[in-house]
């Protein structure tokens, strides 16, 4: 079995379709099936289940053991890589207030436990003003959502993950229509220009009470009984670790939040910014309804 076959399998697992998976790796699907059934006939069994009428690939019991093994492989050919080069004596990481809330801190660690001779400057930054501090060579890597046009920045997807509906109320009932959302009582979050626009069509226009854009701003609020939001589903897992909250299923499709990773258009391959994304990828590992896209 070669690299490309490991990356193509892991790249399916955690794209869950052959689709998604090939445009990740800039691939065509064919290519991609092509190199699946290549390994599948070198192990000598599925790795995937495939059945009718769903394009989600689900592991097989052989297909789970092999992915924490290719999961380790991938992580020891990382460190192989990093042998004869220097790994820089500073990382600088600006994101987004809510990822770097919830998702980020156990990156730190992971980051900081096998690099401790790196030092880690993090910053909270939106998009534009990171793509700018990028350009301007203040940060070495960025996490954000939507798109960025900004020259001489380079945008890679990182991950996507579904929006959901919490609220710390009992008073809505399942599944929850529109109408039933009461704008007086949101807590509004403008997770990217697509969740606005997504917003707005929902509600026809109207505009909610309440607005904000910091994630200790969001626990406040959540503290008190009534209260309901949109947020991503890293954020509502957050947030049910130290409060009672509820998730609730809609009757109505919510959007996915996308976020990518900002660098330096022509800055060549950056052994820390590597190690870095080497440590999301092992932590979005607990996050099974996270696709991630590195």
């Amino acid at each position: 079995m070669t690299n490309c076959e490991i990356e193509s399998f892991l790249a399916i697992c955690r794209c869950r379709t052959v689709s998604r998976a090939a445009e990740t790796l800039y691939v065509t699907q064919s290519s991609l099936s092509t190199r699946l059934k290549t390994l599948e006939t070198e192990l000598g069994g599925a790795l995937f289940h495939r059945r009718k009428g769903s394009r989600e690939m689900t592991l097989t019991e052989a297909g789970r053991r092999f992915y924490e093994l290719a999961v380790r492989y991938e992580a020891l050919t990382q460190e192989m890589k990093q042998v004869c080069r220097q790994m820089p004596a500073h990382l600088r990481v600006s994101s987004l207030n809510s990822v770097d809330t919830f998702l980020l801190p156990e990156v730190y660690e992971r980051f900081l436990q096998k690099y401790p001779e790196t030092r880690l400057e993090i910053r909270d930054m939106e998009g534009e003003a990171a793509s700018l501090s990028i350009r301007s060579g203040g940060t070495d890597l960025a996490f954000t959502a939507g798109k960025i046009t900004e020259e001489g920045v380079r945008q890679t997807p990182a991950f996507a993950e579904p929006m959901v509906l919490i609220s710390t109320g009992s008073d809505l009932r399942e599944p929850v229509q529109p109408e039933a959302l009461p704008l007086r009582s949101e807590v509004y979050i403008e997770w990217s220009r697509q969740f606005a626009h997504w917003h707005q069509q929902l509600f026809d226009g109207a505009r909610p009470q309440l607005r904000i854009s910091i994630m200790s701003h969001l626990q406040q609020f959540l503290d008190r009984e009534h209260f309901w939001a949109f947020v991503p589903v890293s954020v509502a897992m957050g947030l049910a670790k130290t409060r009672p909250i509820r998730r609730l299923a809609t009757a109505f499709a919510l959007p996915m939040r996308e976020i990518s990773i900002l660098s330096a258009a022509d800055e060549g391959e950056n052994p820390a910014i590597a190690a870095f994304c080497q440590c999301l990828r092992e932590a979005l590992a607990a996050y099974p309804e996270i696709e991630v896209r590195l």
